[in-house]
């Protein structure tokens, strides 16, 4: 996606940290894990999907983009203003870290404004969801302060950008994007009350106290369901195999996405399911959710028990 106007003169210099340089990765030890499958983020669904846009459209998107990073680290480094130490070494790495982050934050700044006089200006997601901004074709991988804030601000890009411009079609290669979820309560002699999805999808409960809020998570759950089954599904569309029996969670460090291990030797997905990763759902019961799925099949699962859920 490449926006071109007349040459002006140059802009940001390549010490931004923002910038990343593209490197070749080496290749990747035949034992080693393997990602089979990333979901793109909103932002690269957009992204992937703008080449129809107007330059008009596709630079606003840039421009979208870069005023969201400088405001983000903006308010980065004022809450690290108002940080109080507790100690020596709590003031010196928090000296260290204002150091780093300002360099950022000038550097944004300028590259906010030379996206105004800029030659060529583009915009590329890569496979893996990752965005990539060139700017006269100096590139900048888009690297948010914080991976628990991404989410939220590449959702708050796309909401501006489709109230301006709408939104064009997704790109290829994404997963199919999951259906609503419709179901309602059950109650069954001999069973604690669930909420069910109309494709199986149950959820159990003590008791009926908190209806809302319970049939709010069992929605959630079904919903990172539904996109894991999707995603499951473009992986075996690329020709990967699916490993039924270790297909689990892996429990890594937070972050945008999750990885769900779909192999034995620990090849995964990686597919936004926070709803999975924040409650104790029977894994045995998800995997015979998937596979049914994955196969045509239909199959009622239990896969939150009303012994672990809140």
């Amino acid at each position: 996606m490449a926006m071109t106007r007349p040459r002006k003169t140059g802009w940001f210099g390549p010490a931004c940290v923002l910038a990343f340089s593209l490197a070749t990765a080496g290749e990747e030890q035949d034992a080693a894990p393997r990602q089979l499958y990333a979901e793109p983020s909103p932002l690269a669904r957009v992204i992937a999907g703008a080449d129809g846009a107007s330059e008009v459209a596709r630079l606003d998107l840039a421009v979208l983009i870069v005023e969201a990073l400088v405001s983000a680290y903006e308010s980065e480094l004022d809450e690290a203003l108002r940080e109080e130490a507790r100690d020596a070494g709590d003031r010196r790495k928090l000296g260290r870290w204002q150091q780093s982050v300002a360099p950022v934050l000038s550097e944004l700044r300028v590259a906010r404004a030379a996206l105004y006089g800029a030659r060529e200006v583009e915009l590329h997601a890569d496979r893996h969801g990752r965005v990539l901004l060139l700017i006269d074709g100096r590139p900048s991988w888009i690297a948010w302060p914080r991976v628990t804030v991404q989410n939220r601000l590449e959702r708050e890009i796309v909401a501006a950008f489709c109230s301006r411009h709408g939104c064009p079609a997704e790109g290829t290669g994404a997963a199919r994007q999951p259906e609503s979820v419709q179901g309602g309560w059950v109650l069954s002699q001999g069973r604690p009350p669930g909420w069910e999805s109309v494709n199986g999808l149950r959820c159990e409960f003590p008791d009926l106290s908190s209806r809302a809020e319970r049939e709010a998570t069992c929605r959630a759950l079904a919903t990172d369901l539904y996109t894991l089954a999707a995603a499951l599904q473009e992986a075996a569309r690329r020709g990967q195999r699916i490993e039924w029996p270790h297909l689990a969670l892996d429990a890594g460090p937070a972050g945008v996405r999750q990885r769900v291990v779909v192999t034995e030797r620990g090849d995964y997905v990686s597919v936004a399911v926070p709803e999975l990763a924040g409650n104790p759902v029977d894994w045995a019961e998800v995997r015979r959710w998937l596979q049914a799925r994955s196969e045509g099949r239909s199959a009622v699962a239990t896969v939150l028990g009303s012994a672990d859920a809140r």
